[in-house]
């Protein structure tokens, strides 16, 4: 494993990772007025109301009842399109045919209640590979911490197999924080490596830590998607171990650090009637990153961009079924059959909401390469509470 590899100029955004998040917060923050817009009262026009709402123009009255006040807590998980709810209200009678209402029926449909998003692989709200617009949980207008929500992801790649424990919080609405933590078991690639030269990498498994800050940057309105920005920062304590037992070979294949930081931009749109009266959620996004299979194999020495994107449909009120995509783009070189070039990703999930704060996924992937083996037969599940 001696090879070089024709090196070019970095993109060295890594050092000015800190200030970009915070100048990403502060913007976040200071964009309340411009995504809800401007009320006649010079308030920001929120756009949607809790589910306790008892009419078109009133809010929901003071001193309810506690229980119903927590769980319509725990319902805030989706943006909701005002305009098919405004239609639903006045099917019942009880609406002035306003599609610029900021209201929403007195209970709200059932899906309305369903703990989504889940957390991907890299601990943010979305599916189990790629995100979505939507925050976790972010709580009712006026909210200013949302209910904290922590999963536990297993999922099987072959011989491989990897635990993902990831929880999350979300502020004022606007702001998710939240860390994963992974571990992935290398399977028979130990062996391989060592058949191939000779050098036991003294390792059986890898772990990835991620640090994720996104923030709603646009809310939903009925002609404009949910769009959301996020920077997730990763280590990996362990792939310059290997490097080092190896003299070197992983270098020489493109790895440049043990860390490094993801940059995304997501767009989410729910159409709340699309399948057969049903709701249906539609994310896309692009991806800049240094990563090598999610960080598991180390970080290169430039920046790519790649494309994300997911279909949800609610089969039920509480039955989820969905698509998601992730292309990749490998920042390693290849090296016969023992680290191969990245596949794009693939996964069917099927979702069942438990209660307003409990979600069990389980889900089939599509992966391609991973390391020395093709994983194309991945499957998983994930555990999500809100608390």
């Amino acid at each position: 494993m001696n090879r070089s590899r024709p090196r070019t100029e970095p993109v060295r955004w890594e050092a000015r990772w800190r200030g970009g998040a915070a100048a990403f917060l502060a913007l976040v923050l200071a964009g309340t007025a411009c995504a809800r817009g401007i009320g006649e009262d010079g308030a920001p026009a929120d756009l949607y109301l809790a589910p306790e709402a008892t009419s078109p123009t009133e809010p929901a009255p003071a001193g309810g009842d506690p229980a119903s006040d927590e769980a319509g807590r725990s319902a805030w998980s989706l943006a909701i399109d005002p305009a098919t709810l405004m239609a639903a209200v006045d099917d019942a009678g009880g609406g002035t045919g306003d599609a610029t209402a900021p209201v929403v029926p007195a209970e709200g449909p059932s899906w309305f209640r369903c703990p989504l998003p889940a957390h991907n692989l890299q601990g943010v709200g979305g599916g189990l590979i790629s995100p979505m617009a939507y925050l976790v949980s972010p709580g009712p207008p006026g909210t200013e911490a949302g209910l904290p929500s922590l999963s536990y992801t297993f999922v099987r790649l072959g011989t491989k197999t990897a635990h993902v424990t990831a929880v999350t919080e979300t502020l004022w609405r606007r702001v998710e924080i939240g860390y994963a933590f992974t571990t992935l078991a290398l399977g028979n690639f130990p062996d391989d490596v060592q058949d191939t030269t000779g050098v036991d990498i003294g390792l059986d498994h890898v772990m990835v830590h991620y640090f994720n800050l996104r923030g709603l940057l646009i809310e939903e309105t009925p002609t404009c998607p949910a769009v959301t920005g996020g920077v997730t920062f990763m280590y990996n304590p362990n792939v310059q171990n290997i490097d080092r037992r190896l003299n070197g070979g992983v270098r020489n294949l493109g790895l440049e650090r043990a860390n490094g930081t993801d940059f995304t931009l997501t767009a989410s749109k729910t159409f709340p009637t699309l399948f057969f009266g049903r709701p249906v959620m539609l994310s896309g996004g692009i991806r800049f990153s240094q990563a090598s299979q999610i960080g598991t194999l180390g970080f290169g020495d430039a920046y790519r961009m790649t494309g994300e994107g997911s279909v949800f449909a609610f089969v039920t009120d509480c039955l989820v079924l969905g698509y998601e995509y992730r292309q990749k783009k490998g920042a390693l070189d290849r090296l016969g059959d023992l680290v191969k070039d990245e596949d794009d990703w693939h996964a069917v999930i099927l979702a069942f909401c438990i209660s307003p704060r409990c979600c069990i996924a389980v889900g089939w992937g599509h992966f391609g390469n991973l390391a020395n083996a093709d994983e194309n037969g991945v499957w998983g599940f994930q555990f999500k509470y809100d608390f």
